[in-house]
């Protein structure tokens, strides 16, 4: 991990977490990456929070007017209303039933609320790679209602509904970027080897507008071609790469992607 991710992830965890952790000095255009990669991944709130966390620090040499747009970003990214809360759902009919009646069943509850968020970040990596933003929500919600969890009926949970790969490396995730102790995540066990450390870096460098670019539209003649080949091509392999870590949605859930991409024809 180079040193610009590396101050990212500890400012994101000053910011999320309330702690401060040690600056790495970096050039004026490193700290101007650093500002981008924290639009890209949605995180600029907190990273602004841990900017001014840390701002005694002798190593945080940050341009004034690279720290107003940072200020300006967080506000703005503060006001814009973000619909999390849409209805969850997965491509796999069996489990999409399973994960109805789960939430059915159990209506509004901490631990229902932390099933979603765990179902969000598993689609997020089966089709574009890690959500900071989503990670570092499980970590603030595991961080703030750890004591109202029912870990005994979530890992039930995610028995049925065949995620407990998947979530085994949403917690080596949380371990690596958030700092997490293993201990300390109860609703899957952290396994941290060099797979799960090579996905992470995989995670972090790659950029998901590659799988925003990837629908597919009709030109003059009859055959259908991307507007990013690269793109498609991309989302084939990244599909291919994880779909180990959950089989039984992956499948349908890159047909499922790819049917909606067809949507983008014109009639």
């Amino acid at each position: 991990m180079d040193i610009i991710h590396r101050n990212f992830l500890s400012l994101l965890r000053c910011g999320a977490f309330g702690h401060q952790e040690p600056i790495e000095p970096m050039s004026a255009w490193k700290w101007n990456r650093l500002y981008h990669i924290s639009q890209m991944h949605g995180v600029t709130p907190w990273v602004y929070d841990g900017i001014k966390l840390c701002a005694g620090d002798f190593f945080l040499t940050i341009r004034p007017t690279l720290m107003e747009q940072f200020q300006k970003s967080a506000l703005e990214a503060d006001q814009i209303m973000q619909d999390d809360n849409e209805e969850q759902r997965l491509t796999n009919p069996l489990l999409n039933h399973t994960l109805q009646q789960v939430m059915e069943n159990e209506k509004d509850s901490p631990t229902l609320d932390l099933l979603i968020c765990i179902i969000r970040i598993a689609r997020y990596i089966l089709t574009q790679g890690i959500n900071m933003k989503h990670l570092t929500e499980l970590g603030i919600y595991l961080h703030t209602t750890r004591d109202q969890i029912d870990y005994e009926k979530l890992t039930s949970w995610i028995k049925k509904l065949r995620m407990g790969k998947i979530a085994r490396l949403e917690a080596a995730l949380l371990v690596h970027f958030l700092g997490f102790k293993s201990e300390n995540i109860h609703f899957a066990k952290a396994i941290t080897n060099k797979e799960t450390l090579r996905i992470a870096e995989d995670f972090l460098n790659s950029s998901s507008q590659q799988a925003a670019d990837w629908y597919f539209t009709q030109g003059k003649n009859v055959f259908v071609g991307t507007s990013n080949s690269g793109a498609m091509m991309w989302h084939v392999r990244h599909s291919a790469k994880y779909m180990s870590y959950y089989p039984s949605e992956a499948v349908t859930n890159f047909f499922s992607n790819f049917a909606h991409s067809l949507s983008h024809i014109e009639e």
